[in-house]
């Protein structure tokens, strides 16, 4: 016990080694160029109503260990300011794969943020996240993120380290259904630092973004789901380095697996202390839609003829005078596998001595 307590007093007196000056969004960084992300509460559980995808190692690389389709997904956000005399058009995108494997998961992430206007000014950066994941139990899954990324301007900078995560899955909980709960610490290594952006607290420059040892957890479940009908709840806890509070919340609704209506909210304790209010929810809509390509031998030949498209909208006002717009598609690609392996002990047409 005494090793456990000098152990986490360290970390916090590591921890104010580094002043808390991001800038303003800065913590969003991997989380804005997205519809799912804008609208899915920046949920460590893969969602009130679990769906991941390759998007999903940015909250916990953890989330894609019980993916068995392969996923490719294509993401643009467009941030609108309507203040005067700054950047109006601030355009945001990612693009990525996720790919079962018999072993691990694999999962790759690029990520492009250019957000130069005065209520969000996070430069301009080009990052890259890969990940590993796998299912230990049916219920337990680990992950292991690496990234990489550079800040183009104002100024160059370079960033490079890990993300480490775990999910943990309960099938049902009193009239629950399949609560996760899930923990992840991100952004273990060298991240952006600039002296030319504005910093949360307007008579300093800006310091490390997103910031180092950042620890979320989360917890969600499914509320209801009868005849097709299905609601879910997320509530994530985000605690930077120990010197920062953000609270995110989702409710979904799925409607015969097909449309998903999305809500969430996002409290950043330090932004609103000082100024930089967020209190309107974001919303998002997803339909899926099923495809067939007959005609591609090389699809049919990988069993991919038959696979899904997730069209995906989203809207989220910012800091009051910048908004949110994003759309995108995800593709899984095949169907997923509900039967069940026959097992046979011996042929039908063999004769069983006794029998």
């Amino acid at each position: 016990m005494k090793k456990i307590i000098s152990t986490v007093a360290a970390v916090f007196c590591a921890t104010m080694v580094f002043a808390y000056n991001p800038p303003v969004g800065g913590q969003s960084l991997f989380l804005i160029s997205n519809p799912d992300q804008l609208s899915g509460g920046n949920s460590a559980c893969g969602g009130a109503i679990f769906a991941p995808g390759p998007d999903s190692i940015a909250f916990n690389p953890a989330l894609p260990a019980m993916e068995d389709r392969t996923q490719m997904n294509a993401d643009f956000s467009a941030l609108i300011s309507t203040v005067p005399q700054t950047s109006v058009f601030n355009p945001c995108f990612d693009t990525g794969i996720l790919i079962p494997l018999k072993m691990f998961t694999v999962t790759g992430l690029l990520n492009g943020d250019f957000c130069n206007a005065d209520e969000m000014n996070i430069g301009n950066t080009i990052n890259f996240r890969t990940g590993l994941s796998k299912s230990v139990t049916e219920r337990i899954s680990v992950g292991l993120n690496l990234y990489t990324g550079f800040l183009c301007s104002p100024e160059f900078d370079w960033a490079l380290g890990a993300d480490v995560g775990f999910l943990y899955r309960i099938p049902r909980l009193g009239f629950l259904k399949d609560t996760r709960i899930g923990v992840s610490v991100l952004n273990l290594g060298k991240n952006y630092s600039s002296s030319m952006l504005p910093g949360l607290y307007d008579s300093a420059l800006s310091d490390l973004y997103p910031c180092i040892a950042t620890l979320k957890t989360g917890v969600a479940s499914l509320l209801m789901d009868v005849r097709g009908f299905k609601i879910g709840a997320s509530f994530d806890v985000t605690v930077p380095a120990f010197q920062n509070l953000i609270l995110d919340a989702g409710l979904q609704f799925g409607i015969k697996d097909i449309v998903y209506i999305k809500v969430a909210e996002n409290f950043d304790i330090s932004e609103v202390v000082n100024g930089h209010t967020n209190f309107l929810p974001s919303v998002g809509l997803s339909v899926k839609f099923n495809f067939n390509a007959t005609n591609n031998e090389y699809l049919k030949s990988h069993s991919w003829d038959k696979s899904e498209m997730i069209v995906s909208g989203a809207w989220q006002q910012k800091y009051e005078t910048l908004q949110a717009i994003s759309g995108g598609v995800r593709i899984k690609l095949g169907q997923k596998d509900t039967v069940p392996p026959v097992i046979k002990l011996w042929d039908d047409d063999e004769e069983v001595m006794g029998l």
